[in-house]
């Protein structure tokens, strides 16, 4: 398998244990330099540098509305090559 980072296109941030965050899934990756999610107007909602942190759907404390944003991650694989990548991801509520 190569280095990737798999990164789902939907999450339910519904507290009930199941798809509650949304992150990357790192495979072969020694680092993350950093994964963030966007509002459809730009403004930030998330971001990280941390693997395995992932957004919980929340804004400044407040649950955001289902909608489709906007994410960008870039990591290091074990090789040191730098992936990047970018997508959509709908919050479903």
């Amino acid at each position: 398998v190569k280095p990737n980072l798999y990164v789902p296109n939907a999450f339910t941030p519904d507290g009930d244990g199941i798809n509650d965050t949304f992150k990357p899934i790192p495979i072969g990756m020694k680092s993350i330099k950093f994964f963030k999610v966007y509002d459809r107007r730009g403004q930030l909602m998330f971001s990280t540098s941390v693997q395995n942190k992932g957004w919980d759907g929340r804004f400044k404390g407040a649950p955001q509305d289902s909608q489709v944003y906007v994410w960008i991650v870039e990591g290091i694989d074990y090789l040191d090559k730098v992936i990047f990548q970018k997508g959509t991801v709908t919050l479903i509520r």
